[in-house]
């Protein structure tokens, strides 16, 4: 959150929520555990089973569920609610399916194909994985020298090569795989014995009771850094690669990274590949150059009240109607 949001944190009160119950919602998460995930632990901090029930709980005390169905036909009642959940990561499966299975609670689960199975990982959970084992060594460390020769970083301390390493982007996403070789992280070790991803199997079970599913990518780059035809080729590849191994009828594509830089041409382009696509962004509670895309805002900050973070958005929204940033403007 930043300096407005946190502002409105602090003022916002659970019982607000009658002057916003009009507002549909559509809040996200990527993960919820009860434990340390390595791959996740250096990126962003999420929530626990308890913390997730009790976002749980406030919504369904305040908000009718939304079925995907309803989006489909362009159906969205006011005072409602839809979980989306980003990244295909395995404790969907293991921790979040079973809580919203046996609370009969529709969600839309977005995954990058490239990643099911477990064959290979994505760039930024491998820097997790370095920035951890980092934490163990000393500053003379010989895994460190061999850093510095291998892959040309410069670095002048341990803290230094950490900083350096937070700053490798997805065009030198190269340069992680070299690092977890020097390392010693045996990934297809970690791939094999923590299955940070789903499988397809898992996602046929979570199918066929009646979940939904969405492309996010192939290979969960930043789009920005890709030109407008990768940016396309990702974004489809994604959606049919479902369809094909599912049968999945439907189109749904939620952005990773950021929906803010995509240009009114790429959303053009993909809404003429298909008249029924729907786009997920994560501008909060935004209005878009159109209806065919849905904006959401996370809840996945442990530090924060699921109850007053909604409430927290619907005055960030009100906010942004003053400034004059309720409309977002695409290029």
């Amino acid at each position: 959150m930043g300096i407005i949001k946190n502002t409105l944190y602090t003022f916002s009160n659970p019982k607000f929520i009658n002057y916003f119950k009009s507002q549909p919602i559509f809040p996200y998460y990527h993960v919820v555990d009860d434990k340390e995930i390595f791959h996740i632990k250096h990126l962003y901090k999420f929530k626990n089973r308890q913390q997730f029930i009790e976002d749980l709980n406030f919504l369904l005390e305040n908000y009718h569920q939304l079925d995907p169905k309803d989006i489909i036909r362009k159906k969205i009642p006011p005072n409602s609610f839809l979980l989306s959940f980003d990244d295909g990561l395995s404790q969907v499966y293991t921790d979040v399916y079973p809580i919203l299975k046996e609370r009969k609670i529709k969600a839309v689960f977005f995954i990058n194909p490239d990643y099911i199975d477990n064959k290979t990982i994505m760039y930024k959970h491998g820097l997790s994985l370095l920035l951890e084992k980092l934490k163990t060594l000393k500053a003379d460390d010989n895994f460190i020298i061999q850093a510095r020769d291998k892959i040309y970083l410069d670095f002048n301390s341990k803290e230094d090569l950490i900083d350096k390493i937070k700053k490798i982007s997805y065009t030198e996403r190269d340069k992680i795989n070299e690092l977890l070789s020097v390392f010693k992280i045996d990934i297809d070790a970690y791939l094999e014995n923590v299955k940070p991803y789903l499988t397809k199997n898992q996602i046929k079970t979570m199918v066929a009771d009646g979940f939904y599913f969405g492309g996010h990518t192939m290979s969960h780059p930043p789009l920005t850094a890709l030109s407008e035809f990768e940016q396309k080729k990702e974004i489809i590849n994604s959606i049919e690669w479902l369809k094909s191994n599912f049968d999945i009828k439907y189109s749904f594509f939620a952005f990773p990274f950021s929906d803010k830089k995509i240009s009114k041409k790429v959303i053009n382009d993909l809404f003429k590949y298909d008249k029924d696509l729907l786009l997920f962004g994560n501008s909060g509670l935004k209005k878009d150059i159109s209806d065919r895309i849905i904006q959401r805002f996370s809840l996945e900050k442990p530090n924060k009240l699921g109850s007053r973070q909604i409430i927290t958005e619907n005055l960030y929204k009100q906010y942004n109607r003053f400034i004059g940033k309720y409309v977002i403007k695409r290029k």
